[in-house]
């Protein structure tokens, strides 16, 4: 479709993700594309939700308990209960709208949240503690690992094997892209007992043409019990979708009435 439209000057994605875009024609063409972060404290919200699910046992206890089983005090005591995250240390992968969002969350938490990315800046993004540009040393360092990044050509499988047995006995919160990590490789590392367990929001294969039952991946991520599985909703709500359109027609105002526009995508790095 965009490669045919040829008299296209600007595309506006009424969301954060690009990853869609066909990137080399617009760059040829000088195409100018803008997205909107609207939903990002969205994204965090749901993160934590995630997060505190696995932790706080909360799918678990509820079963349980509607079976009439107990856990904790009345169960087998302080070895069958929940885990708290206060503070725990968060590495966030990524350092934009929604991983400050975390990181304010998580401050409520007090968790020392650091990021990692790869470009050098002088000064920590605010509300995080500290930054990392090794990525060995982002991970070895985290109780908790959190990935927010975009799907691009540098992102894609970036935690493969060898990354993810760095991560010994941690949990991995995916809220990004699914193919920033690698399929096979995190499903045996939750498998193997590598990772302590994992919370994912977004996935590798979804559902095409009307299908009512899809499963996400073609490993069965969801017959094992240390995963907490979400159907790619974290910016999805009816709040989080206004506050989208909401800053998608600034960004058009803006852009027709010739003023600069914040939400500005740099198609070579593709967010």
């Amino acid at each position: 479709m965009y490669e045919a439209a040829h008299s296209v000057q600007a595309v506006f994605v009424p969301f954060v993700g690009v990853d869609h875009l066909p990137a080399q024609v617009f760059l040829e063409r000088g195409v100018r594309v803008f997205n909107s972060h609207g939903n990002a404290r969205y994204v965090a919200e749901r993160t934590l939700a995630l997060l505190l699910c696995y932790t706080g046992r909360v799918l678990e206890f509820h079963q349980d308990l509607s079976r009439g089983v107990w856990h904790g005090w009345v169960g087998k005591g302080i070895f069958d209960t929940w885990d708290s995250i206060v503070g725990c240390t968060v590495t966030l992968l990524g350092a934009g709208a929604i991983a400050q969002w975390i990181a304010r969350y998580l401050k409520l938490f007090d968790c020392r949240v650091v990021c990692y990315r790869k470009r050098v800046k002088q000064t920590p993004p605010e509300g995080f503690d500290g930054v990392y540009y090794d990525l060995r040393e982002a991970l070895k360092v985290a109780d908790i690992v959190i990935s927010t990044l975009p799907l691009t050509e540098e992102t894609r499988g970036l935690l493969g094997k060898e990354e993810l047995s760095w991560m010994q006995g941690k949990i991995l919160v995916n809220v990004g892209r699914g193919e920033v990590i690698e399929e096979e490789a995190l499903y045996h590392a939750l498998k193997e007992g590598i990772l302590k367990a994992a919370c994912i929001d977004t996935w590798y294969s979804y559902p095409e043409g009307g299908e009512e039952v899809h499963f996400p991946s073609r490993f069965p991520f969801q017959n094992l019990p240390n995963v907490i599985l979400s159907p790619h909703v974290g910016g999805f709500t009816p709040k989080a979708t206004v506050e989208n359109i909401k800053v998608t027609v600034a960004n058009l105002e803006a852009y027709l009435a010739g003023k600069p526009v914040p939400n500005e995508v740099d198609l070579r790095r593709m967010y």
